[in-house]
């Protein structure tokens, strides 16, 4: 079915691209507003506080998306390139194509992360985080929205943008304007957050010698003509290469969920290129060898696999090598017969037999003897084993899926490995990606790890706060997965209910193993990392914020002012007490937030008892 947007030549619309566009979005209902509220939820210093910087693993995070700095000028470079080779006309479509997937997936960060943000502050967080990715600086000049009435309008002008300053460095002015990939953006953005299709059109450009650019967004209904911009989205194709519509829910492998209920988690490159491995060698027989470090899920793989397999019906049998002490390895794995030795009153079948027809997942298994690895090797090889003290020999059909922290070349060329049981368990390695390698998919863990202890534990937090996502972004996780579980979990108890997770809440006796990560301030700078300004790990960072908020009130507040002076060095003494600071700092966050404690607790990094007991001893 179509619906046709009246136009020039009466260009009819495919409804199912857009509703595929659209569906996925958040359904917006917001009352009229005639300018950004400088204060809603978010507020562009919370959006600036979403940016953190961890140069030691060479990624920048935004919204809990992974970012890049790229110079304008390389930037202009790969437009050229593409107008070059495709044609004005074919380059346009695809920039605009590639800006309104940005605008989507910014769209789709916001709601997630603010679902209970001020409606017109989640619209207004597009051009703010627009001017946070460097392309264009934004002036409000007129915006109207009234769902009641189906109402939209906005109306911009954009300043220093980008695209044009690059386009007329190439091309010089001309007649048309060259904002593409920006009013695709905008488009994206609204579309997506409105859940209804806007169209952004550039009025006036730089490009065509105006002082700024112009642009003007409604809904795609009252345009006169939408030949040029439906043009440009190319519906059919954009359907075709688009993987915007998928979102967070991007399915990777089509593996059936192990029956205990443990999903896994994850859209990274590197999760990714591990499940499609599994996903191919799932159906079939041969015997796979998982490698990674501890926590990262080997253990999920396997009983993956194990559900993926056409050995789903049959059991799957795990062993942890390294728990058991050497004289009951065999015994474990081969079963032993009745008087085998002292103890043995009766016969019982081994991992191998109980795990017969379906799958044996040895986790650790270059902890295991050599002489145990040469009777693996022997039931691999023959299909057979003999339990402890038999003599008869029993056939066994096993899978074997075997898991190694290790490095098993390693271990052979050291002797403590049998090379023949390494080629018979590589025949299809997979290696587990440690958690610091697949940093787009801590967002989707720790919101299903707050999902399940939750429930588990009865309590019904508001989520995370800004500051321990990038913390936990940036953070280097020794213990990987394994060790994200533990932190949420324990997050999860420490919080009240209602309250925001917050680095404190992962505190170790007082102390907490997460650094605050290096981001932006209010103002626009970076703040100083923990190990530079002198702070204990998961501190606020109050070094540049105490050195500019306080100034406009020094005079009223001394207290303020003689710390500013104690960290800026003007002062080798603080010339207050630390108590006095506190109560300061305690109340200036009360004002901030209206008097939210809760509020006021994220602002101080404190938990909301911990501002509530400060409160009732002043």
């Amino acid at each position: 079915m179509t619906n046709t947007i009246p136009g020039k030549h009466g260009r009819a619309t495919d409804e199912d691209f857009f509703r595929h566009l659209l569906s996925r979005q958040k359904r917006l209902i917001v009352d009229r507003a005639s300018r950004f509220d400088p204060k809603g939820l978010p507020s562009a210093e919370q959006l600036a506080e979403t940016v953190a910087f961890a140069p030691q693993d060479g990624s920048i995070w935004l919204c809990g998306q992974r970012m890049m700095l790229l110079q304008g000028s390389a930037f202009g470079a790969i437009r050229r390139e593409l107008i070059e080779a495709l044609g004005f006309d074919r380059a346009r479509g695809l920039l605009t194509r590639i800006g309104w997937q940005a605008g989507a997936r910014d769209a789709a960060q916001v709601s997630e992360q603010w679902p209970e943000g001020d409606h017109a502050s989640l619209y207004s967080a597009g051009p703010r985080l627009h001017m946070l990715e460097g392309m264009v600086n934004v002036e409000v000049v007129r915006f109207e929205i009234d769902s009641s009435v189906g109402h939209f309008y906005s109306e911009f002008l954009w300043h220093n943008s980008l695209e044009a300053d690059e386009h007329i460095a190439s091309y010089g002015l001309g007649n048309e304007p060259a904002c593409w990939m920006e009013i695709g953006y905008a488009s994206g953005y609204a579309s997506s957050l409105l859940g209804r299709l806007v169209v952004f059109r550039e009025q006036e450009c730089r490009a065509t010698g105006q002082h700024a650019c112009r642009i003007v967004g409604k809904p795609a209904e009252e345009w006169d003509d939408l030949d040029a911009e439906l043009a440009h989205l190319d519906a059919s194709d954009f359907l075709s290469r688009s993987t915007y519509a998928c979102g967070h829910a991007t399915a990777v492998a089509e593996l059936q969920e192990p029956a205990d209920d443990k999903p896994m988690v994850g859209i990274s490159a590197a999760f990714v290129a591990a499940t499609q491995l599994l996903e191919r060698v799932a159906p079939t027989q041969a015997t796979v060898l998982l490698t990674g470090e501890s926590g990262v899920g080997k253990e999920l793989f396997a009983r993956t696999l194990h559900q993926s397999s056409s050995r789903r019906q049959t059991p799957l049998v795990a062993l942890n090598c390294a728990t058991l002490p050497e004289n009951l390895v065999e015994a474990e794995l081969f079963g032993v017969e009745r008087g085998a030795f002292t103890g043995a009153e009766r016969s019982r079948p081994g991992r191998f037999e109980r795990a017969n027809g379906g799958t044996l997942f040895l986790d650790e298994i270059g902890t295991l003897s050599l002489g145990a690895q040469s009777k693996i090797l022997r039931a691999l090889q023959e299909g057979e084993i003999e339990r402890v003290g038999g003599t008869t020999p029993i056939r066994v059909d096993v899978r074997v899926v075997a898991a190694t922290n290790v490095d098993l070349r390693c271990e052979v060329e050291a002797g403590r490995f049998r090379e023949d049981l390494f080629y018979r368990l590589n025949v299809f390695p997979i290696h587990l990606p440690p958690l610091r390698e697949r940093r787009e998919d801590i967002p989707l863990l720790m919101s299903y790890f707050l999902r399940k202890f939750s429930a588990r534990h009865g309590r019904r937090l508001a989520g995370f706060s800004t500051r321990l996502v990038n913390a936990l972004l940036t953070y280097r996780f020794p213990g990987n997965i394994r060790e994200l579980q533990n932190l949420i979990e324990r997050g999860v108890i420490a919080a009240s209910d209602g309250e925001v997770m917050d680095v404190i809440h992962l505190s170790e006796g007082g102390s907490s193993p997460i650094s605050t990560p290096v981001g932006l301030t209010a103002e626009g700078r970076l703040s100083a990392p923990p190990e530079m300004s002198g702070r204990r790990a998961g501190d606020e960072p109050v070094q540049e914020r105490t050195a500019e908020a306080p100034r406009a009130t020094a005079g009223e507040e001394p207290e303020l002012a003689s710390l500013m002076a104690f960290v800026s060095g003007r002062e080798q003494a603080l010339g207050t007490s630390l108590d006095e600071v506190e109560r300061r700092l305690v109340h200036l966050a009360l004002e901030r937030s209206g008097g939210n404690i809760t509020a006021a607790a994220q602002m101080l990094g404190m938990s909301r008892a911990q501002v509530s007991y400060r409160l009732k001893g002043k």
